[in-house]
């Protein structure tokens, strides 16, 4: 009996040395499968990444624009808030890399979902899209080397904001003028835009003020109108396109596209509405 129990402890010890071997190699595969992370399934109705589709720094032109192919997922709560007035905007077309070239204005507004990464400008404390950030502060420092100094004053604002300026202005037109309301509002849309609507909703733009009471007519404005497209960034209502933007001639408010388009809309004098052809 004692020679059977002498014979079955060397078996045992093996066997009990391959459990402890096998549940080590178990639980080293298990680390390394934790660290693999499974890829993502591909959604061609997903909202794209600029890091996927924007590698060129110059930024994406009209011709080369990819839009999403469902428009369908992309809704706005605004829709229909100033029907009564006869303004009636469609949620913009959102591409999957010329976000640079979203087109907002009064007939065209962002949608519920459009997501900003927010980042400080120089020379203030003022936020724009953090890629627009990137370009604006290699136009900010550029102009010091040359003297001049371009100051922000206004960047990003949230749609509410955006809200309360457009109805603050048609309330100033009433009082001012005694225009009815629907006058009012059309008055108003010269100058400031319906919530949603706004290029500073997006972050892609800045108002750049001065000391002098015209902006017109400061060595800033003069600077910016011959340098500001090699930054990408253009004069988004220039004088003489009033008819084709819907609003008046805005020398402060300046408007990132990107390097490439900023330079074909510097040659060829084009607005925005025309560069990207909408009526």
């Amino acid at each position: 009996m004692m020679n059977k129990e002498k014979n079955l402890r060397p078996v045992l010890f093996r066997t009990l040395i391959g459990i402890i071997a096998v549940s080590f190699i178990l639980f080293i595969v298990s680390l390394f499968t934790d660290r693999i992370t499974p890829p993502e399934e591909i959604n061609n109705n997903s909202v794209s990444s600029r890091t996927d589709y924007w590698t060129d720094a110059k930024g994406t032109v009209a011709k080369d624009i990819v839009y999403e192919e469902d428009q369908n997922i992309y809704k706005s709560s605004f829709i229909g808030e100033y029907k009564s007035f006869a303004i009636n905007p469609k949620v913009t077309k959102i591409s999957k890399n010329g976000w640079n070239l979203i087109l907002l204005n009064k007939d065209n507004i962002l949608p519920d979902n459009y997501e900003i990464n927010l980042s400080t400008i120089a020379g203030s404390e003022i936020k724009m899209d953090a890629d627009a950030a990137e370009f604006f502060n290699k136009m900010y420092i550029e102009a010091t080397r040359e003297g001049i100094i371009l100051t922000p004053f206004s960047g990003y604002r949230t749609v509410s904001f955006q809200r309360k300026l457009f109805e603050n202005k048609i309330e100033d037109i009433i009082i001012e003028t005694g225009k009815e309301e629907k006058e009012a509002v059309n008055e108003a849309l010269k100058s400031v835009n319906i919530p949603a609507s706004s290029e500073h909703n997006a972050g892609l733009s800045v108002d750049i003020i001065s000391r002098d009471a015209s902006f017109a007519d400061t060595d800033e404005y003069k600077w910016l109108y011959s340098n500001a497209h090699k930054y990408g960034f253009i004069l988004r209502y220039p004088e003489g396109k009033e008819k084709v933007t819907g609003v008046e001639f805005k020398p402060y408010h300046w408007r990132f596209v990107g390097i490439n388009a900023a330079n074909e809309m510097k040659k060829s004098g084009q607005c925005l509405e025309e560069y990207l052809k909408v009526k």
